[in-house]
């Protein structure tokens, strides 16, 4: 809680390796932004500092990253980072040396990181809905989970926490958090005038195993969601998977292709969207998420809460009206087919352009339901819209909110990016947009 006779502000948490060093790097920071996408792309972190001293550049950003690449993987206790455990605690905090913690529901979760000796030594993040633990936790708040442990294969990069916090923003004295993640050091630039040093963190590096390890190797008799959790597991991740179909698969073949590119592959051949975030595979069907109450209202005119935006109707990429998915045993020599059309699709028009897609399907239904997922995968991007606006912790990658007034583009979207940037000008949020596809 904040005095409520205080003016709202917003700051960034940030810890490196598990220590807390905001108040160290507050006098320094210029900015922090973080990029939460909804698929394929990876979560981004970038934090500007001002260097007039050279204080950065010459010594602490080096001892920082030397202190990380030597830093171990595990920890005394018998657990080890990327072990999967229960949570059983009811606090999470910030960083490893904190006083005050947040209220946490226990559940399972993984052992991201540890840091021997402090107050909370262990950082968890959870695996699933059920808990919401994603922070710093005590000794004795967790046990183990037989059977479900993961490889180590914690990278050796520095890793960094953050945290965006927004305080009495609504004179209430409430304060609200927006955790997030944990990435990795991806790169650091410095230039001048004036002296500056920008850290690149990513939540998925681009040197990690799952992305540059190319793999050649047999899948027989497994479904997407086994695919998926076993690249997880063996790349020291756990998997999420929330989407009701799940294809099953006779035999496949990755020949010389990372996990990650492989996993996204098939993803996309089944429409099904794929993230990779804090150490987590999540697979998702969109049609799900969009089917979701929005949160949020953004109505047209001076008291919208925005302070810019850009719309557009794409005119690049055809808008398809229909999709056919067809498949020809070879076996029996039956044709196995459907079309999926979208809400408006009319017979009569003369510019009616259908999609088709050859691929395996065992009925008519499954046939049915894959057309209009790759329905949705080439019409979802037709409208689109872009707003800036005040800080909002709410507004994430994958939740629904309306538009209101907006004439054409008026109606529900789903946020495919949001930006959060703090920064000595206030805090700001960024939300990119694509219209929710009804019908289909």
């Amino acid at each position: 809680m904040s005095d409520k006779n205080l003016s709202r502000r917003a700051a960034a948490e940030i810890s490196f390796n598990g220590i807390n060093i905001t108040s160290s790097i507050r006098p320094y920071l210029l900015s922090m932004t973080y990029i939460d996408n909804e698929e394929d792309e990876t979560d981004d972190l970038q934090i500007t500092l001002q260097d007039r001293e050279s204080i950065w550049l010459e010594k602490w950003l080096t001892e920082a990253v030397d202190a990380a690449a030597s830093a171990p993987g595990s920890a005394p206790g018998g657990y080890s980072v990327g072990d999967i455990v229960q949570f059983t605690g009811s606090f999470h905090y910030i960083s490893s040396t904190d006083d005050a913690g947040y209220t946490a529901i226990p559940g399972p979760a993984q052992i991201t990181l540890s840091n021997p000796g402090s107050k909370h030594p262990w950082h968890l993040i959870h695996t699933d809905n059920t808990s919401n633990v994603y922070g710093w936790v005590n000794e004795g708040d967790f046990q183990g989970m037989d059977g479900n442990g993961s490889e180590n294969n914690s990278s050796a990069g520095l890793k960094i926490d953050a945290v965006i916090v927004r305080e009495n923003w609504n004179s209430d004295g409430k304060d609200k958090l927006l955790p997030c993640g944990q990435f990795e050091l991806d790169s650091v630039d410095a230039s001048g005038p004036p002296a500056t040093i920008t850290i690149k963190a990513t939540s998925l590096p681009f040197g990690a195993q799952i992305r540059q390890t190319k793999k050649s190797h047999a899948w027989e008799a497994c479904s997407l969601s086994g695919i998926a959790k076993e690249i997880a597991r063996s790349n020291g991740m756990v998997c999420m998977y929330e989407s009701v179909g799940d294809p099953f698969y006779a035999r496949l073949e990755q020949v010389k292709t990372s996990d990650i590119a492989f996993l996204s592959t098939l993803c996309h051949d089944a429409g099904i969207s794929l993230k990779a975030t804090n150490s987590i595979l999540v697979l998702f069907d969109q049609a799900a998420y969009e089917a979701k109450s929005p949160i949020f209202i953004i109505r047209q005119g001076k008291n919208g809460g925005y302070t810019k935006y850009k719309m557009n109707i794409g005119t690049a990429n055809t808008k398809y009206s229909s999709c056919r998915v067809s498949y020809v045993d070879p076996s029996t020599g039956r044709c196995i087919e459907a079309t999926a059309r979208t809400e408006d699709y009319n017979a009569d028009a003369k510019n009616n352009q259908q999609l088709e897609i050859s691929a395996k399907v065992s009925s008519i239904a499954e046939a049915k339901a894959l057309a209009e997922k790759h329905l949705r995968l080439h019409n979802k991007y037709a409208k689109t819209a872009t707003f800036t606006l005040p800080g909002n912790p709410d507004l994430v990658a994958g939740v629904t909110i309306l538009l209101e007034g907006w004439g054409a583009w008026g109606g529900k979207y789903i946020i495919t990016q949001a930006n959060h940037s703090v920064s000595g000008s206030g805090y700001t949020t960024q939300i990119k947009l694509r219209k929710v596809l009804e019908g289909y």
